[in-house]
């Protein structure tokens, strides 16, 4: 068993007094794949959002490494910092591959020689190299999803937050993020996910957690699941 790198407890989260989350406790294990499973409004997106910290709205408290998350702009701030986020549809910016992939490191003021090393560093290993220059607007499902990625990778995040990155991607694109993902895990990164994918949970799932209508069915390791 990994060590606890993130844990929630008697999480709440209510839209026009409806929950939509109402779960005592979901842990998330360091330097591991962790699943997110459930069918279609179960508040797995919602739950993600919390746990990175997108959304602030909640009850209930979130603990990292060890210590309690407050409220304060600037804990939430410093604590984003360490998370990124790969949505479903990925959102980029007006502007070049290279442009989006080094906005991060902008918005936290590095120099630009520096991020200019980085860009390269991170293109080369992601085999992107050739998108660089590409316009936003110029790319397919599958190469905005890899500039996305080189995107949140580009920080160096303590956790990736994902979801559901394999939907509407051909065959080729699917394999590609896999073993990506698979990489990053091996690198000591920690995932959650969020996922419909069977083969996505029966080949990569270290730990995994399900959902129904906000509260945790099961959760634990994959091999002692029965899914």
């Amino acid at each position: 068993m990994k060590n606890i790198i993130m844990e929630a407890n008697n999480l709440i989260k209510c839209y026009d007094q409806e929950y939509v989350l109402n779960l005592e406790n979901i842990k998330v294990y360091e330097g591991a794949f962790n699943f997110l499973i459930g069918s279609n409004g179960s508040g797995k997106t919602t739950l993600l959002n919390i746990l990175s910290m997108v959304d602030t709205d909640f009850k209930g408290e979130v603990i990292y490494k060890g210590e309690k998350i407050g409220k304060e702009k600037i804990d939430i701030l410093k604590l984003r910092r360490k998370f990124s986020v790969i949505w479903q549809n990925p959102y980029l910016f007006k502007g070049t591959v290279r442009y989006n992939i080094g906005l991060p490191l902008r918005l936290r003021k590095v120099k630009k020689e520096i991020i200019d090393k980085k860009i390269d560093k991170i293109s080369s290993e992601l085999e992107i190299t050739n998108l660089l220059n590409k316009k936003h607007n110029e790319l397919s499902g599958g190469e905005r999803q890899k500039a996305s990625i080189a995107r949140a990778l580009i920080t160096n995040p303590e956790i990736l937050f994902i979801d559901e990155p394999n939907n509407s991607l051909d065959y080729e694109s699917a394999k590609y993020f896999n073993n990506l993902f698979s990489k990053l895990i091996q690198d000591g990164i920690t995932i959650l996910m969020i996922t419909h994918d069977l083969y996505q949970i029966e080949h990569y799932a270290d730990y995994i957690t399900l959902l129904d209508q906000g509260k945790v069915i099961k959760t634990g390791l994959y091999e002692e699941m029965d899914i």
